[in-house]
């Protein structure tokens, strides 16, 4: 009990089957036994021993046993997924049996359809950063597969490069511009950028005076500017910075959005028993031997 207390507690796929079903044996554990749920895909494309490896492990995380609704939905949507990297944009899959009492069999059907190129990418709406730094996050060749991973990886990236920049309410909308005929397809990213959000208040509460000052001092040369969380942690392993391994500043801080004042706020608190101790300009928690 006061081991636990002495820590710094601050508020706050599938299978190609050409003609013939195979299965992908999965385990999965339940009260006092091992089950195993077996999923059969029929598709007429043929996958690439890695790629089967991967949907067995990413379907052996969403679908136990029995395997419920909800489960054969994220089945569908790996295999989708998959079938959309390589290319089969407007792959169809469809559940066809599921898991019963006698038969543990998840069975899914697979209409890839044909094949579509991407062609282009566009960005609209953008004013932070110009469309040649964005389309940079999502290289690609006109004419080459489309794939799916590729266009979220590359989302993912510009998400994180507005958050870098305090746009944390960063959106965008890919609109694809289909072109059946020519099996080709444009992307059209629409992008709502919000508003730049700056770090606010540091809140400290439970702290000596003195040393409250040490903080809120040093806060003031970041208060004002564009906010992320990497500036955030890097402030707090700086100048208050837990001595026990493991614990990082989102472990003891807190942040709360300030829309109507675009900005983020930051909250210390701490319980009567914490003691910490100055270390140059930083402030150390330190145990306690009667909390």
């Amino acid at each position: 009990m006061a081991s636990s207390l002495r820590r710094i507690l601050v508020a706050l796929l599938v299978l190609d089957l050409c003609g013939a079903p195979n299965a992908l044996s999965q385990s999965r554990g339940t009260v006092g036994k091992e089950v195993s749920v077996d999923v059969v895909v029929h598709s007429p494309i043929t996958l690439t021993p890695t790629e089967r490896q991967q949907l067995r492990a990413k379907i052996r995380k969403v679908c136990s046993s029995p395997c419920n609704r909800v489960g054969w939905d994220q089945a569908e949507e790996i295999v989708r997924e998959l079938y959309q990297d390589k290319g089969f944009f407007k792959a169809d899959v469809v559940t066809v049996r599921t898991p019963t009492i006698k038969k543990n069999v998840l069975v899914l059907r697979v209409s890839p359809g044909k094949r579509y190129y991407l062609v282009r990418i566009s960005w609209r709406g953008n004013t932070v950063f110009s469309e040649s730094e964005l389309a940079n996050l999502i290289p690609f060749r006109s004419g080459e597969l489309f794939n799916r991973a590729k266009i979220a990886g590359g989302l993912d990236a510009a998400r994180r490069l507005y958050d870098s920049r305090g746009f944390i309410n960063y959106v965008c909308v890919p609109t694809p511009e289909i072109n059946d005929e020519a099996s080709t397809i444009g992307l059209e990213m629409d992008v709502d950028e919000g508003k730049l959000f700056r770090f606010g208040e540091l809140h400290v509460e439970g702290m000596e005076e003195a040393h409250r000052e040490i903080l809120l001092s040093a806060w003031e040369g970041l208060r004002g500017r564009p906010y992320n969380v990497d500036g955030a942690d890097r402030f707090f392993n700086r100048f208050f910075r837990s001595p026990w391994p493991n614990i990082s500043p989102e472990n003891y801080t807190m942040f709360k959005i300030d829309e109507a004042n675009h900005s983020v706020n930051y909250y210390l608190r701490f319980i009567p028993w914490l003691r910490y101790q100055v270390k140059g300009s930083r402030l150390e928690p330190v145990e306690t031997l009667n909390p």
